[in-house]
């Protein structure tokens, strides 16, 4: 199965475009459409097998996955099971390029064979999914260079 790959462009240095990504996740992540509980934190933990948990408004958390590859400023890989099911991971990897008025990013999201029978509609949703997930990154960034 062929991996969704998405290209994004927003007016921050890369360091700027990765902390927000990743150290900022809880401020911008769409949790209304994207998450169990929409009053969730959500938290990364900022290394190489750290791991991006929501942790519910009754104390419950769900570990959405484990980072497998950190180049901070650069680049990042982690694997991708929002439901919790470890079983059922996806990879997901992240890398942040400088341009002449900002920073690319450009998203792969692929391994969704191991999601046997479901794999087609799963990875259509995310095709979705993951354009309005960095529309809402994208406006974060905007309001985080004019607040600067």
């Amino acid at each position: 199965m062929i991996p969704i790959h998405k290209t994004t462009h927003v007016p921050l240095s890369p360091a700027e475009a990765f902390d927000l990504f990743m150290a900022d996740l809880d401020t911008w992540w769409p949790k209304d459409r994207h998450a169990s509980d929409p009053t969730a934190k959500l938290i990364v933990e900022p290394r190489k097998n750290g791991r991006i948990i929501e942790i519910c408004a009754d104390g419950t958390q769900i570990n959405w996955g484990t980072i497998i590859g950190w180049d901070a400023d650069h680049y990042m890989a982690f694997t991708w099971h929002p439901d919790g099911d470890e079983d059922a991971a996806t990879v997901v990897a992240v890398s942040f390029k400088q341009t002449a008025d900002g920073c690319q990013l450009d998203l792969t999201h692929g391994g969704f064979d191991v999601l046997g029978d479901t794999a087609d509609a799963v990875s259509t949703s995310y095709l979705i999914g993951w354009d309005l997930t960095l529309g809402s990154y994208c406006f974060a960034a905007s309001k985080l260079r004019v607040t600067a």
